[in-house]
């Protein structure tokens, strides 16, 4: 049996439980006065985000030509412009954008927040190229070294709470987030003859840092948003992540394309890579200092953290 359809198979009676537990634990919150389907809204969100990541997805694959991922961007910009214009006008509205009128909301998830997730999300993919591509290790060995990247993920999920309680969100995301982004710009420095040990150490301080961005980044997103706010508040961040995970994915083949052909070479090579992490790296700078602008007290209703004066 091939394993994709072993992972259906798998997958579908965990969808199942979990769709147990929901109408078990969850509570079955309706309006007393459900507000009509927004047709229109649904209409233009749906084509400009189909057509946008489709164009994104098509980046990673230059084989088929640059123009039709660049109409497809396009296309799908256009239209979400159009769409965001019905928004705001709308009486009823698909999504209410009115949460990206609270800071700690449009920090974390549109302007600092989704530039950080599109450096992190490039980092797995460039890390697995890069192991087997440029050190040409097989897909078993690179997948047994990029393990220690999503361990570190686990390894910090314990001890996220108790930091965010004691130095708040914008210390941690700021401090972090520049750790983090070190911690890619480091891997452009490994090659197949750095100790094996120091790989893993850098991994695992680059999936530690990872994870405690994410877990910052989604907490702190709904601190100030209210109960009428949250279920679009809640479609506009999902929207958001998924977007930035394609974009990490674009953002890093395209430099990597980019830098073989400007470096004419007839295939990838460790040069090229280097590149693709410093990039990645610095746009990853770039958003962390991006969160000095939140209030100390940001979020702090939620972490539990005082601020000293």
């Amino acid at each position: 049996m091939p394993h994709n359809t072993g992972n259906f198979f798998i997958n579908v009676p965990l969808g199942l439980v979990g769709l147990a537990l929901v109408a078990r634990f969850i509570p079955g919150d309706r309006a007393a006065d459900p507000k009509p389907l927004d047709w229109p809204g649904f209409f233009l969100t749906s084509l400009g985000l189909a057509l946008l990541l489709y164009g994104l997805e098509r980046i990673a694959h230059p084989e088929d030509g640059a123009l039709p991922a660049v109409l497809l961007v396009a296309a799908g910009i256009v239209i979400g412009w159009l769409a965001v214009r019905h928004l705001r006008r709308a009486p009823h509205p698909l999504l209410d954008l009115s949460a990206f009128r609270v800071q700690t909301f449009a920090i974390s998830t549109l302007a600092a927040g989704t530039i950080f997730r599109v450096a992190i999300n490039a980092t797995p993919f460039l890390l697995a190229l890069l192991f087997q591509v440029g050190f040409g290790l097989s897909p078993v060995d690179a997948g047994l070294m990029i393990l220690a990247y999503f361990l570190g993920n686990l390894g910090m999920k314990t001890v996220t709470t108790p930091t965010l309680r004691r130095f708040g969100f914008r210390t941690v995301m700021v401090v972090n987030g520049l750790i983090a982004s070190a911690s890619i710009m480091a891997c452009a420095a490994i090659s197949p003859e750095t100790p094996q040990a120091l790989v893993v150490a850098l991994m695992l301080i680059a999936g530690l840092t990872r994870s405690m961005q994410f877990t910052a980044l989604n907490t702190l997103a709904f601190a100030d948003i209210d109960a009428a706010q949250r279920s679009s508040a809640a479609t506009l961040s999902s929207m958001l992540q998924q977007m930035s995970m394609l974009f990490g994915v674009a953002v890093a083949a395209a430099i990597l394309n980019l830098s073989q052909i400007v470096r004419h070479r007839p295939a990838l090579d460790l040069v090229d890579f280097r590149i693709a992490f410093l990039v990645i790296g610095a746009i990853g700078l770039a958003a962390a200092l991006r969160f000095l602008v939140l209030p100390p007290g940001a979020g702090a209703e939620v972490s539990g953290h005082t601020s000293r004066t």
